[in-house]
Order: C-alpha cells, then sequence, then structure tokens
C-alpha cells in the first residue's frame, strides 16, 4: 500500500473524529450520535479475516487497518506524528498514561518499536470507526474495544483455504500456515507478554470452518447490539 492511500485513510479518520468533537461541543443537551464501534480481529492463519473484516465495515461504518499498515504508521515518524496530531493535548496525556501503566504493569516492552505500536492502535480506536486486524489491538486495548473477535479453524479448513488464495498445493499450503502461527504467537508473547490463543482476551470467538463471512459478520453486529442496549 502507497503512502498516499495511508495518508487518504489518515484524513478520513481525522476528518471523522473532528466530526464526533463537534457534536460533543454543540449538543450539551441533545443527544449526540455515538461513534462508530471499535473492533478488533485476531485470527489463525487461512482463516480470513479480510473477508470478515471488509463486511463489518460496510455494515457498521468503519474504517479496515490491516496490519501492513498499521505497522508502517507505527514506523514512520511523519505518519506517527500526523496520527497523533488527531487527538487533543488532554486525550494524548491520558493515552500516555495509560501506556505508562501498560508497562509498570508488564502488559507491553519498555522499548520504542512497541511503544510506537501501542500508542498508534490507542489512538486509532480513540476516533472510533475502526476495523483493527491483528498487531495485538485485543492487548492493547483490551475493554477499551467494543468488540474483540478471534477467528479459529481447524487445520484442514485453513490449508484449503490458503491452497485456494494463494494457488499453492497441500504442503506449502500447510508451511505457511505454519509460520503465520508461529510469527503471531510469538509477536504477542514478545510484545503483550501473552498468549494469542487465551480465549479470555476476546469477546467472541467464531470457528470459520462453521460460519461463511456473512454469518460472522451477523453475529458481531447482534453482539454489538446487546452490549448497547446494556
Amino acid at each position: 500500500m502507497s503512502n498516499r492511500t495511508i495518508e487518504d485513510i489518515l484524513k478520513k479518520q481525522l476528518a471523522q473524529y473532528h466530526l464526533f468533537r463537534e457534536q460533543l461541543a454543540e449538543s450539551r443537551d441533545q443527544t449526540v450520535r455515538r461513534p462508530a464501534p471499535v473492533i478488533t480481529v485476531s485470527n489463525m492463519t487461512g482463516c480470513c479475516p479480510r473477508d470478515l473484516s471488509r463486511l463489518l465495515s460496510e455494515r457498521l461504518d468503519c474504517q479496515v487497518w490491516e496490519p501492513d499498515v498499521i505497522g508502517l504508521v507505527a514506523r514512520d515518524v511523519r505518519l506517527r506524528q500526523e496520527v497523533a496530531a488527531i487527538l487533543e493535548a488532554e486525550v494524548t496525556s491520558r493515552l500516555d498514561g495509560e501506556i505508562e501503566a501498560m508497562i509498570a504493569r508488564h502488559r507491553c516492552r519498555d522499548d520504542e518499536d512497541t511503544i510506537a505500536l501501542v500508542r498508534v492502535i490507542k489512538i486509532l480506536a480513540e476516533t472510533g470507526g475502526v476495523v483493527l486486524q491483528g498487531r495485538g489491538g485485543a492487548f492493547v486495548l483490551g475493554d477499551r474495544a467494543d468488540l474483540r473477535l478471534r477467528l479459529v479453524a481447524g487445520e484442514r479448513h485453513r490449508i484449503e483455504h490458503i491452497m485456494r488464495r494463494r494457488g499453492v498445493d497441500a504442503r506449502e499450503a500447510g508451511a505457511a500456515m505454519r509460520a503465520g502461527d508461529s510469527q503471531s504467537t510469538t509477536f504477542v508473547r514478545r510484545q503483550f507478554h501473552a498468549d494469542v490463543s487465551d480465549s479470555r482476551r476476546y469477546d467472541l470467538v467464531l470457528n470459520t470452518e462453521r460460519l461463511e463471512p456473512e454469518a460472522a459478520a451477523e453475529l458481531a453486529e447482534r453482539f454489538l447490539d446487546v452490549r448497547r442496549r446494556d
């Protein structure tokens, strides 16, 4: 994805954030439109998170942030500054305090790259209206996310999916699946001192072997409706 495309995404996110802040400022006694939800999507390799994320985006008016884009923004100083400029100073200060608390409680590594990633995820979540794929979003946001999804499936199903998507044979697909799972496990353990497969860290664990993306998106939307009524 080009930097130009990422900049367009950032501009849309900034506009969405400022619109909501203007509504808050202009309507003290009126009902303010709730921001669109914050959703994190974690998945075993081969569980087609892009299909589900796209459907959630269409249904709930959210922007999808894929792992590569989140990582690129976290690594690029200029893009990080542009993201940080979205928020007011008091919000930025609060997020900095939350990051310090995460470090103190050993919930993330105390290094520049990890802190940059955590800050970007927290800022994007602050604006609302995002589907954050991977990069430990569920572990960064915890209960701050409106919905934390985990997609799982059996090995055979995932291998077949990888074969179709990548046009490779079963042996290569199996190797890709195991490598992807290993990378996710290592990343979450290293960056957040946590187990990516710990179901307690998610709100919904969906088996994509038994659910088509449309059905999974409907379940996710129903979950959000129930939470909003609480």
